[in-house]
Parts: C-alpha cells; sequence; structure tokens
C-alpha cells in the first residue's frame, strides 16, 4: 500500500500522522474487541511494516483533497488528526487545522478528534469544526482511544 493505494471500505476510521503517541495507540486498539478498519495518512513513513493487518497505509498530504479521497473519506465514520513530531508545535497545529478543515470540507459529518499542542490554537480547532480536542498535557495515547470509542465526551 501507498501512493497508489485507494482504501475501498466504508464506517473506517482514518488517523493522520504517525508517531509514537499512534504507535501507542495501535497497541490499545489490537487489545480491543472492536474490530473497525483504520487507514493511516502520512507523508513522513517510509515503510508501513511495523503497521497491523488491519492498518491500511496512505502516503500523502493530509489536506490534499486527493489523499482524502484515497482514504474514502466521504465513508468514514471517524477521523484522528495527530501532531506532526517533524515540525515546531506551532507549525504541527497549523497542519492539523488544515488537515481538520480539507477533512471536514469532505466530510462534514465526520467525527474529529484533533491532537493540538498550544493553547492559543484550541479556539481555532473549535472554530474549525473539532468535536473532540486533545491538549498535549493530557496522557495522550489513552486519551486518544478512550475519545475514539466513547459518546460525545466535553473537551
Amino acid at each position: 500500500m501507498g501512493d497508489d493505494f485507494i482504501y475501498k471500505g466504508n464506517n473506517h476510521f482514518i488517523i493522520i500522522g504517525w508517531n509514537e503517541r499512534v504507535r501507542t495507540l495501535f497497541t490499545y486498539l489490537e487489545e480491543s474487541l472492536f474490530l473497525n478498519e483504520i487507514v493511516l495518512i502520512d507523508n513522513t513513513l517510509e515503510t508501513p511494516s511495523a503497521l497491523s493487518q488491519y492498518v491500511y497505509f496512505i502516503k500523502g498530504d493530509p489536506t490534499d483533497s486527493q489523499t482524502l479521497v484515497k482514504a474514502n473519506i466521504k465513508y468514514a465514520t471517524t477521523i484522528l488528526i495527530t501532531a506532526n513530531a517533524h515540525q515546531t508545535e506551532e507549525e504541527a497545529d497549523l497542519q492539523s487545522l488544515i488537515s481538520l478543515i480539507a477533512s471536514k470540507g469532505q466530510n462534514p459529518s465526520i467525527y474529529s478528534v484533533v491532537e493540538i499542542l498550544t493553547s492559543k490554537q484550541i479556539v481555532n480547532a473549535r472554530h474549525a469544526g473539532a468535536d473532540q480536542i486533545i491538549h498535549r498535557s493530557l496522557p495522550i495515547s489513552r486519551l486518544m482511544y478512550d475519545k475514539l470509542f466513547s459518546e460525545k465526551m466535553s473537551y
């Protein structure tokens, strides 16, 4: 899977970004009984060999509508947007916000969980349509898992 892969399923989760928090999140997911398929979008991961057989990988820019179409975002239920570890906090937050706007543009009803690193961008994430915001000061991996699999919670 990679550049030419197009995911054809529906009712799936999309995760944007690969980092240690997502790797830990996958540990929680594999221990769960929840069997939704996951599409991972990342433009830094070269070899997705560390991924579970239930994770479909698309290498690409998560702000590009074509990448989101490859992930079949119109038929996804949930998106988790994580902060890019290769950028400054400010750059990562702006990238996350643009990814959120692009995602909501393709699927306005998708349930979105967004990791924000700086407090000043939390309000902008709300304005952009984030359903849940995870601030970096919280225990991220477990919280990501809880927010993905729980009913809507307050931020």
